[in-house]
């Protein structure tokens, strides 16, 4: 009975700060400024979502997203942006440069054939996840990044040795993976 209760109380702490609110037909949990819509089967980024302005941590893995809508820039304190697992086509929208404060940006595991030259904004970004994507090519700006990304992961994408010794010319302080 004592182990019943003491889990009971657990839980009921553990749940203490989480709200649940409903995405049209999924439900998404906000805790403090974390916003958690992964593995909800929604295939677009609505007001919902790109409305949450004081989000920090946005995480949308695991989804069917196949464009990111220019008002994403609107979330311009997240640090931490997980679009891995989804069916991003072409490139991240441009406006991801409003994103000042990012740190970590997962976009693996999607159908992205490019990269915004806008990235080179984000002179925050520590880790930068582009793996298996069908990227072949990256923007000179990226290079901006040199001072504090510490991991770029482009394994899975085909880009050629060639590619590769440049960016790490370009980016000596970066761990490239590929």
């Amino acid at each position: 009975m004592k182990y019943i209760l003491g889990l009971l109380i657990l839980i009921s702490v553990v749940s203490v700060g989480y709200f649940k609110y409903n995405l049209g037909t999924t439900a998404t949990t906000m805790t403090n400024n974390l916003l958690d819509a992964s593995s909800t089967g929604i295939s677009q980024i609505t007001s919902s979502i790109y409305g949450n302005v004081n989000t920090t941590d946005l995480i949308l893995s695991n989804n069917s997203i196949s464009s990111l809508p220019s008002q994403i820039g609107n979330m311009t304190k997240v640090i931490i942006f997980r679009i891995d697992h989804n069916n991003l086509q072409g490139s991240l929208a441009a406006e991801i440069r409003q994103m000042t404060q990012l740190k970590v940006l997962d976009a693996s595991y999607n159908n992205m054939t490019g990269v915004p030259a806008e990235i080179g904004q984000l002179t925050k970004l520590q880790s930068l996840d582009l793996s298996n994507n069908k990227i072949s090519n990256l923007p000179n700006e990226l290079s901006n990044l040199k001072n504090n990304l510490k991991v770029l992961n482009l394994k899975g994408n085909p880009f050629t040795q060639a590619q590769i010794s440049k960016l790490q010319s370009s980016l000596p302080k970066t761990t490239i993976i590929f």
